[in-house]
């Protein structure tokens, strides 16, 4: 059985970048839906329709589409040094152009974040508060549309629970199905068109023609147009020539809202969550290298052929070979024609004699193309000429199965202790440079991964794993001749059956691949699987194309970025587990340096040491038994590891007055101003910064703000019923202000709102012992044995549980290095995440516990938080600052000494409460 995916409806970051969307159109609420009873052709004439064309209205001015964007993009986003910066800045925004009515929106997604899951919700909130009803997907390619296919249909059930009175009907464009224009047009029902750009792109296809058995005598696009479709592009950098653009527009957008994670001209910009962000906030996995380099060797003849490039003046290669030149060798690309002589071309070096080229065969049907030396020599496209190659490919693969193991056992592992919920199955992915040397049996890739797969399988050291037999275990995906023959195609602006049918296969394969139920563990790709397909539970990609691949660094690394599905359909979140491993075939500074070249050229940040070399950071830690004998560490544990469950006691009436009074000292709310500022620019040597600043006065935004229905949404963001809610809003005396600037009203209000619940929880939580206790044993079986972390977050210790210590942040780091180096501290550890105390808002992990002598010749027990501030009401508030609050209820109960903050001097030799 496929395992069923589970989707989480409250990520805070999908529900951002859904709202971003949603907010350009503030002020079209319940007024989206039209009736077109004339449709305009291509001429700009009227004709009247026979049947009605129900779709989409904007009845927004460009004025007030502006406003609503610049808010979007003005909004503040925290910074790490605790300032505020707005969510777009100045530099990625464009210019807004008077009179703009199609706007151009771009959603910035870091890949595998579920950039498909944001737009079709977003369709759906659309629909829900605008009554938009018409949307067309369009996609670049066949991989990205039977993608976008799978995911309309598997998100279908989700998305019902979370809409029970805004579901979709989906459709391909099928060019066969000729009167589904029609139905797309047809009523005021939710519907989602999926097209992929070559099926309209070009003048006379059926999609812009008109057949008069069909769609009422009208062309598919004339129709759909008349209906102003919100236009999805997924993947908007590959739409960018004159004839993509002009095909879009004949679709007669209502708006284009682009979604990608590498635009090239971003337009108008109003969300961003960069490769940086969804590493840092473990939205994706982590990124772990293992390379096989080779050392480059000068000697003898290399011949390496890129790529054989046929045109009608011709047919020449591009190629490298070890050239001299003022007495240095390195390899360099030159071009062969027919008669090239590589002694010349080298520099005269000797090892070159008698490669002549003979001719130059361009592949046909599939096959590769390859030149033909005087001496004999055929060097096919996309390979070199030396064995040292072939042997390199091996090593990876080699590496790779070996990965993939350990990745087996490591699960196997994780789950006896607990520290997974459910199994959870791994893949590995491989790219190759021909079919050829996979499909036949004596292919030989296909006959490596065999002898290697059997030689690890028998390894003592995976002896406990139960794995599939040989021939159940690997498979390729490719596209197929009419004759089912696997042949070398790509997806890339190919629309071929061959394409299609390879596609199918992934696509539906994709959730039973999950599942224990199919043996298949190792993928084989040419080049199929290079866009439109990823796997969560792709856990090591090996990309053996290296001699001629075009693929990009961060394009391999996208197949297998998404946080991993157990079999219960749930997300793995461990940290240990959630790390994609790439078989490099160069050093890591060099593969680290260009993925972050790649990432920095592509998104303008930076992504400095987020790459994870997994040889040299593989940290074994060394879990330290007799510590945990020892009596300062039993009595410790015996004091800390109590586990409670809690009460609340609170009454409503306390949280509405709190709030009313809360909202009532908030500050006046300014109406929306221009703010006039003059900056002098000074150029220098840091670059152009502001000098001389004049404050030149405010003049206040003229127009009339149409109001939100600030129930509802307040409804949607606090934890209260709508009646409370109501309650609350009647009884503060600045509810008019309101009409002031709706946005600020109701963050404030809602912080407001919060405040007053959590304070009020806080005060009446009431925590009792459970009689249970984390067991010491889980210390053993889970101790970091193979962490993988930056060095520099690692700290060498001799005062705990094992004699290293993985810190998360510098301020951790620095305050294990102060607890080391005090004397009187004998003992201490970083509790694991394992140790959560329940919280009315999720489990609360602290960070440290710590034996402390006190002067007095007694021992303490402490329990503390490490923060980078002092101050709570700079934390993070939900997140953290309440955490903190019933933290700290809990340890009261278990009177043990709790306190956090940033200084280390102070979190140690402050006054405890307790003494023993």
């Amino acid at each position: 059985m496929p395992v069923e995916i589970k989707f989480d409806g409250g990520q805070q970051y999908q529900l951002d970048a859904i709202e971003a969307v949603l907010e350009v159109f503030n002020g079209n609420e319940e007024q989206g839906r039209s009736e077109v009873a004339d449709l305009v052709l291509d001429d700009g004439t009227l004709d009247a329709l026979d049947r009605v064309v129900i779709g989409n209205q904007l009845v927004l001015s460009s004025e007030q589409v502006r406003r609503n964007l610049r808010a979007v993009q003005d909004r503040s986003m925290p910074t790490e040094d605790g300032g505020e910066v707005p969510a777009i800045p100045e530099a990625l925004r464009q210019n807004w152009i008077d009179g703009e009515v199609v706007p151009d929106l771009s959603v910035e997604m870091e890949t595998g974040t579920g950039k498909t899951y944001v737009y079709i919700r977003t369709c759906l909130e659309m629909h829900k508060r605008y009554g938009f009803s018409k949307f067309v997907i369009v996609v670049p390619g066949k991989a990205i549309r039977e993608g976008v296919k799978s995911s309309l249909g598997m998100l279908k059930p989700h998305f019902k629970e979370l809409y029970p009175d805004s579901q979709y009907e989906f459709m391909v464009w099928d060019s066969v199905k000729r009167q589904m224009a029609s139905d797309f047009v047809r009523d005021a029902s939710l519907k989602i068109m999926v097209i992929n750009l070559e099926a309209f792109r070009t003048e006379g296809n059926i999609f812009r023609r008109k057949d008069p058995e069909f769609n009422g005598g009208y062309a598919p696009h004339e129709l759909i147009g008349a209906a102003r479709p919100v236009v999805i592009m997924d993947e908007p950098q590959n739409m960018e020539s004159a004839g993509s653009r002009e095909a879009i527009e004949q679709l007669n957008p209502l708006a284009r809202l682009r979604y990608s994670a590498t635009h090239k001209d971003p337009r108008h910009l109003i969300y961003r969550l960069t490769p940086v962000d969804a590493y840092d906030l473990r939205l994706v996995k982590r990124i772990g290298v293992l390379s096989v380099a080779k050392d480059e060797d000068l000697n003898g003849a290399y011949v390496e052929v890129s790529k054989i490039n046929a045109t009608p003046g011709g047919v020449t290669a591009t190629a490298k070979i070890f050239k001299t030149n003022a007495g240095k060798t390195k390899l360099t690309r030159i071009t062969l024609r027919k008669d090239t002589d590589l002694f010349d071309e080298s520099g005269l070096r000797g090892a070159y004699q008698g490669w002549l080229v003979e001719d130059i065969h361009a592949g046909q049907d599939g096959e590769r193309g390859y030149v033909e030396f005087g001496n004999g020599t055929n060097v096919h496209e996309g390979v070199g000429t030396t064995s040292e190659e072939e042997q390199h490919q091996r090593l990876m693969l080699r590496q790779a199965i070996e990965s993939h193991f350990e990745k087996e056992l490591q699960l196997k592992f994780q789950l006896r202790r607990g520290l997974i919920a459910s199994a959870l199955k791994p893949l590995t992915l491989f790219f190759i440079d021909s079919v050829a040397n996979y499909h036949p049996a004596d292919g030989r890739l296909r006959q490596w991964f065999e002898q290697e797969y059997e030689i690890v399988r028998s390894d003592a050291r995976f002896r406990s794993l139960d794995m599939p037999d040989i021939d159940v275990v690997h498979d390729g995906y490719f596209a197929a001749s009419n004759k089912g023959v696997p042949k070398d195609v790509t997806t890339r602006g190919l629309e071929s059956e061959a394409v299609e049918s390879a596609l199918k296969r992934i696509m539906q394969n994709k959730e039973r691949l999950l599942s224990f139920e199919d043996p298949l563990r190792f993928i084989f790709s040419y080049a199929a699987l290079a866009e439109g397909w990823d796997n969560p539970n792709v856990f090591t990609v090996c990309n053996l194309q290296h001699g001629r691949s075009e693929m990009r660094k961060r394009q391999q690394i996208g197949r297998g970025l998404r946080l991993p599905v157990m079999v219960d359909g749930e997300r793995c979140r461990n940290d240990d587990i959630n790390v994609v491993t790439v078989i490099a075939h160069e050093d890591f500074s060099k593969f680290a340096g260009d993925l972050q070249k790649e990432i920095e050229d592509e998104t303008g940040i930076r992504f400095t040491g987020r790459v994870v070399d997994l040889k040299k950071d593989k940290i074994k830690l060394q879990l330290k038994e007799k510590v945990l004998l020892d009596p300062q560490f039993i009595e410790l544990w015996d004091k800390i590891s109590k586990k409670t469950t809690y009460e609340l006691a609170f009454s409503t009436d306390d949280v509405v007055a709190d709030a009313v009074r809360r909202i009532n000292a908030m500050p006046a709310i300014e109406p929306i101003k221009f703010r006039l500022t003059k900056h002098v620019a000074d150029i220098n040597t840091e670059g152009i910064t502001s000098g001389d600043t004049q404050d030149r006065g405010t003049v206040a935004v003229s127009g009339v703000r149409k109001l939100p229905d600030v129930v509802g949404e307040l409804t949607r963001r606090v934890p209260l019923t709508r009646a409370t809610i109501v309650r609350i809003l009647s009884g503060i005396d600045t509810l008019d202000q309101v009409k002031l600037n709706p946005s600020v009203f109701m963050d404030q209000v809602e912080r407001a709102m919060k405040d007053a619940l959590y304070a009020q929880e806080a005060e009446g939580i009431v925590y009792k012992p459970t009689g249970e206790s984390w067991r010491v044993e889980l210390l053993k079986e889970w101790h970091q044995a193979d962490t993988i972390a930056p060095s520099s977050m690692v700290v060498d210790v001799t005062k705990s549980i094992t004699d290293k210590i993985v810190c998360d942040s510098g301020v951790e780091k620095t305050f294990a290095q102060f607890l080391e180096d005090r004397d009187d501290v004998p003992l201490f550890i970083k509790l694991p995440h394992w140790f959560k105390i329940d919280t009315p808002l999720h489990g609360y992990n602290p960070d440290w516990a710590f034996v402390r002598q006190h002067p007095e010749g007694k021992y303490l027990y402490l329990v503390r938080e490490t923060k980078g501030t002092d101050k709570l009401e700079e934390l993070q508030w939900e997140s953290e600052g309440w955490k903190i609050k019933f933290g700290t209820a809990h340890f009261e109960r278990l009177r043990v000494d709790y306190s956090w903050g940033k200084d280390a001097k102070v979190l140690v030799e402050g006054s405890p409460d307790f003494l023993p």
